[in-house]
C-alpha cells in the first residue's frame, strides 16, 4: 500500500534533502544504479548520469527547470536486455509517460526498475537557462539550488510568472505537471513544509519515513493545470486560424530543412532505421534532373513535408507532449502545437491518452490485432 510521507528539507535547502534522498536509495541497496540528472559545465546545463557511488550526487538537481533530453531514450538503452541490476530512474511525468508508451512498443522494460517521479515545474531552453544561472547571485555550486527555490515559492504563491525566463511552449501547455504510476513520487507543488514523498509503506519503513500529507497540494496543481489549459486553448485557437486547408497546413513546415533533429530529440521515434533515411529515398543523381525535367522546378531537398506528415503519421497517437522536437529545431518550427492539435484530435477519436497506463494498448497494435483477427 502506498503512503504519503513529509521529507523536511534541512537547512532550507530543498535540493541538498532531495539529495540525500536518492544516496540513502544506493546506500541502503533499494536501487544498484541511479539515472539521475546533475548540474555540468558550471551549472549552465544538466546532463543525466548514471550513478552507482552516492559519493558522486554532490550536482544532483532534479528539480532544475530545464531539460535537454527526454530520458525516456535513455531507460530504453539501459532496459531494453533486462539487466539484472535494479536500476532507479528520475523521470519528469512527460519522460515517465513516454517510457511507459516505449514499454508497450517493446523499446524498455520495467524489471528490476524503480521509477522516482518528481513534479515538473517546468522548463526553459537550455540556452535561456545557463543566462538565468549566470545572472543568478551566489556561489556557482548554490545557483541551481536558488532557482529551484524560488520557482517553488512562486508555484505556492500562485504567481502566474512562475520563472524569469519563458517557459517551453511544451511546459506552458502541459496537461500532467505531476507524475502518475512512479513506484516512488517526490513533490514539491502545494507543498508548503519539506518534500511530499509518496511511496510503498514498507520501503517508506525502510527509509525511516512516516506518514504526512500537504493538505493544498491539489488545490495548488489544479490551479497550475487550468493556467496550462487556457494557454493550451489559446495555442490551439490561434493554430486552427492559421490552418484552414492542406496549403496553410504545409506552410507551416516550409522552413523544414530536413535536419532529423526533431526524429533524434522525440522519444517515441524509436526505430533503429528510419524508412526516410534509407537508400529508397537517396536516389541516383539522375532522377533529380528527371524530376527537375518533368516539373520544370524542383524543391531541394525534396522530401521535407514528406518526412513531417511521415513522422506526424507514425507517432501522434503516441506523443506525450514533451516539446523536444521543436526545441532542438533549428528553424523553429512550432512542432509543439502542431503535434499537440492533431494529437489532441486523433488520441481522443481513438479514446486513448499516451502515457496513461501500461494496460491501455497501443491503438495502431489494437489495429493490427483486429485486422488479423477478422
Amino acid at each position: 500500500m502506498k503512503i504519503n510521507t513529509i521529507l523536511a528539507v534541512e537547512d532550507g535547502n530543498t535540493v541538498a534533502t532531495v539529495r540525500r534522498f536518492l544516496g540513502n536509495l544506493l546506500e541502503k541497496h533499494i536501487i544498484d544504479a541511479l539515472l539521475v540528472p546533475q548540474e555540468i559545465a558550471h551549472g549552465y546545463s544538466l546532463a543525466q548520469t548514471l550513478v552507482r557511488n552516492p559519493a558522486h550526487l554532490s550536482r544532483a538537481n532534479p528539480f532544475s527547470p530545464v531539460m535537454p533530453v527526454n530520458s525516456a531514450t535513455l531507460v530504453s538503452r539501459l532496459t531494453a536486455d533486462k539487466p539484472r541490476q535494479k536500476l532507479g530512474a528520475v523521470l519528469r511525468p512527460c519522460e515517465l509517460r513516454a517510457l511507459i508508451e516505449l514499454v508497450k512498443l517493446q523499446q524498455a522494460s520495467v524489471e528490476n526498475l524503480t521509477i522516482i517521479g518528481i513534479d515538473c515545474l517546468g522548463t526553459g531552453e537550455v540556452t535561456d537557462y545557463a543566462r538565468l544561472i549566470d545572472e543568478t547571485e551566489g556561489p556557482e555550486e548554490e545557483r541551481g539550488s536558488r532557482v529551484v527555490a524560488q520557482l517553488q515559492r512562486r508555484i505556492t504563491e500562485g504567481s502566474n510568472e512562475l520563472l524569469p525566463i519563458p517557459l517551453r511552449p511544451a511546459c506552458q501547455m502541459c496537461d500532467f505537471p505531476t507524475p502518475h504510476r512512479s513506484d516512488i513520487s517526490l513533490g514539491l507543488i502545494g507543498v508548503e513544509e519539506g518534500i511530499l514523498i509518496t511511496l510503498e509503506s514498507e520501503l517508506a519503513a525502510k527509509l525511516g519515513l512516516e506518514e504526512g500529507e500537504a493538505p493544498n497540494r491539489e488545490e495548488a496543481i489544479a490551479r497550475l493545470v487550468a493556467t496550462h489549459s487556457t494557454a493550451r486553448e489559446q495555442a490551439y485557437a490561434q493554430f486552427r486560424e492559421e490552418v484552414k486547408d492542406i496549403a496553410s497546413f504545409a506552410d507551416k513546415f516550409a522552413t523544414c530543412i530536413l535536419c532529423y533533429s526533431c526524429s533524434v530529440a522525440c522519444p517515441i521515434c524509436f526505430c533503429k532505421e528510419c524508412f526516410l533515411r534509407t537508400p529508397t529515398f537517396e536516389p541516383e543523381s539522375e532522377r533529380y534532373f528527371e524530376w527537375a525535367e518533368r516539373k520544370g522546378v524542383l524543391k531541394m531537398p525534396t522530401d521535407t513535408l514528406l518526412y513531417q506528415l511521415t513522422r506526424l503519421n507514425h507517432m501522434v497517437a503516441s506523443c506525450v507532449g514533451c516539446g523536444l522536437c521543436e526545441s532542438a529545431c533549428p528553424s523553429k518550427i512550432p512542432l509543439t502545437v502542431i503535434f499537440r492539435a492533431v494529437g489532441d484530435g486523433v488520441q481522443k477519436m481513438l479514446d486513448y491518452i499516451p502515457g496513461r497506463s501500461l494496460e491501455d494498448k497501443l491503438p495502431v497494435l489494437t489495429a493490427f490485432t483486429q485486422m488479423g483477427s477478422g
